[in-house]
């Protein structure tokens, strides 16, 4: 690897997230990504949508997305809520996190995904991003499959989530 300060192949991992240039000296951590995702549950049903990109391109994922820098978690919620379906909310409730392992272009990133959860009491009128959205649909929460979710860290949080409402 290469040291982003010096640009010299001397860049070595010293340990988890710490790398060292060997060169320069300079130390380089590779730090978790923050991430979030809401869980809308309106009556019977939880809004899923439909990756139109890889990673997990075709399954169900909740909406959500990265967290840029200089956000808070719930400020990130609600732009990427707005960014990819056009949906304006308020006080999501903070349920849980999970890491995640996040595989981009042969890139894995470590994530820390969050959930917030959300009820509503009538269906919302959602306009999906069509970049990064194939669907968007509402799945009746004895209907949808585990198998048919995106992301480890989000199948387990709708499966806490589902234990919890029980």
């Amino acid at each position: 690897m290469f040291c982003p300060k010096c640009n010299k192949e001397r860049f070595e991992r010293l340990r988890g997230n710490e790398f060292r240039c060997q060169n320069c000296l300079f130390t380089y951590f590779h730090n978790v990504a923050a991430a979030v995702a809401l869980i809308i549950r309106c009556e019977n049903q939880i809004l899923f949508t439909r990756r139109a990109l890889d990673p997990a391109k075709g399954l169900l994922d909740l909406p959500g997305g990265f967290v840029d820098a200089g956000e808070t978690l719930e400020q990130a919620l609600e732009r990427e809520l707005y960014e990819e379906l056009k949906l304006d909310i308020s006080s999501p409730e903070y349920l849980f996190s999970f890491p995640n392992q996040y595989l981009y272009k042969d890139v894995n990133y470590d994530t820390c995904d969050t959930f917030f959860g959300l009820k509503l009491n009538q269906l919302p009128e959602l306009i999906e991003e069509q970049k990064e959205i194939s669907e968007v649909c509402w799945v009746d929460l004895e209907e949808f499959e585990l198998g048919q979710v995106a992301f480890e860290s989000t199948r387990k949080a709708l499966t806490q989530y589902l234990a919890e409402l029980n």
